[in-house]
């Protein structure tokens, strides 16, 4: 892509305001880009070599507002993580938290119900062993999963 990548242009959807679900197709698949893109809101996550079955049914998750990455991610070991496994809407929610947003923000942005949001975010600090969001934001930024802008 000659002037934005994939990450800049779903930074501007997200910018624009657009509720629009986003599905990456990609060869990189470090845990960095999977992050990055995650945290710039994409819903599901592919690297290009995805099966035709998986990359449809990918879109019918994501279509359904589920979040989804390629298998090849879920089973490869991720050493920025520190044995922490992450599923991408937890990701996703850790970003928002990031980014200042407060749960009924959430919950509008991804579609959620505010107690799923809430349950999402007591799973979450388990995982991370905090009690506050600023923690978990504190900890995602310092293991990697979410960079700063």
């Amino acid at each position: 892509m000659p002037i934005l990548d994939g990450i800049g242009v779903l930074r501007r959807i997200r910018c624009s305001g657009s509720k629009v679900r986003t599905v990456i197709l990609t060869i990189f698949g470090s845990d960095n880009d999977v992050s990055r893109a995650i945290q710039a809101g994409a819903n599901a996550y592919l690297l290009k070599d995805a099966s035709t079955d998986e990359i449809l049914n990918t879109i019918r998750r994501v279509h359904r507002a589920e979040a989804a990455i390629s298998r090849e991610r879920t089973e490869a070991p991720s050493p920025n993580m520190n044995s922490v496994k992450l599923k991408p809407l937890e990701l996703q929610i850790l970003s928002l938290i990031v980014q200042g947003h407060d749960n009924r923000a959430i919950s509008a942005q991804l579609g959620l119900g505010a107690n799923a949001v809430k349950y999402i975010l007591r799973g979450l600090f388990a995982k991370l062993g905090v009690r506050k969001r600023a923690a978990a934001a504190r900890q995602a930024i310092k293991r990697g999963l979410l960079e700063i802008d």
